[in-house]
């Protein structure tokens, strides 16, 4: 390792065990107005600023309140106990993630009220059009928002971005693990489960279509949304587009289902 990737990965991974070094970096960006996190920029240590790492941020504890909110309610209208009783525990996964993240915030001295601010639109969709699956007692239908789409876009996100920020730190390394084991048994469930209702006769193929599309369609907002935080995780929106893409389809293949948007 260079004497500048070492010197990189000992400046994250203290500040990481540190977060006191954090929270500084940040209250001099709000007193001052200096953005030292861009400072770090050069070096893919950080989002290329403190808003942006805000953003970031944002999109993550959304994704896992969105999570949070579907496990739980699916868990009362599958047909099967053993479904029942593994959204229950992934409920109770995505709230660890949820303290995980906002423990972090708080170490940092950033606020959690104001991050909704920063969600794209298209990202706060997937959950309103999640809810209205549920609304109608359409579990297939959440299954495939969910864990196919919104715990598929998190592994795309975490695993196959961050590659900067995982190689420059262990200390991020480690905490992305800790949400990224998770997030798989997440996609292998819902991946296994629609496959079990599939091969039952409960998944209607169009409706998955037609649902998946819909969610596609907001994918695809916001990858176009959000390009700078995107960047800031070292992923061009077209390649998360076409990484994504190939992901979820894959896991609907999976499933028996042969589904393209």
């Amino acid at each position: 390792m260079s004497f500048k990737n070492r010197l990189v990965k000992f400046v994250v991974d203290t500040g990481f065990r540190n977060p006191g070094i954090m929270k500084l970096i940040f209250s001099i960006d709000d007193v001052t107005g200096v953005d030292l996190v861009k400072t770090l920029a050069p070096f893919k240590l950080l989002p290329a600023s403190a808003e942006l790492f805000q953003r970031s941020f944002a999109h993550f504890v959304s994704g896992e309140e969105i999570s949070y909110a579907c496990a739980t309610e699916l868990a009362t209208i599958v047909p099967d106990g053993a479904s029942a009783k593994y959204l229950l525990v992934q409920a109770g996964e995505e709230m660890t993630h949820l303290d995980h993240f906002r423990s972090k915030l708080d170490q940092f001295g950033l606020g959690e009220a104001k991050l909704s601010k920063f969600v794209a639109p298209s990202f706060a969709n997937f959950g309103k059009a999640i809810a209205k699956r549920l609304e109608r007692n359409d579990f297939v239908g959440a299954m495939v928002g969910n864990n196919i789409v919104v715990e598929g876009l998190a592994i795309c996100l975490l695993e196959m971005g961050c590659k900067d920020l995982r190689a420059n730190s262990d200390e991020i390394a480690k905490f992305l693990d800790f949400v990224l084991e998770d997030e798989r048994h997440h996609v292998r469930f819902g991946e296994r489960r629609l496959r079990y209702w599939n091969e039952r006769g409960l998944v209607k193929e169009r409706d998955v279509a037609d649902f998946y599309g819909e969610m596609w369609g907001y994918v695809q907002g916001v990858a176009h949304e959000i390009p700078d935080v995107l960047d800031s995780l070292g992923l061009a929106p077209d390649e998360l587009l076409r990484m994504s893409k190939t992901f979820f389809e894959a896991r609907l293949a999976g499933a028996g289902l042969a589904i393209t948007a």
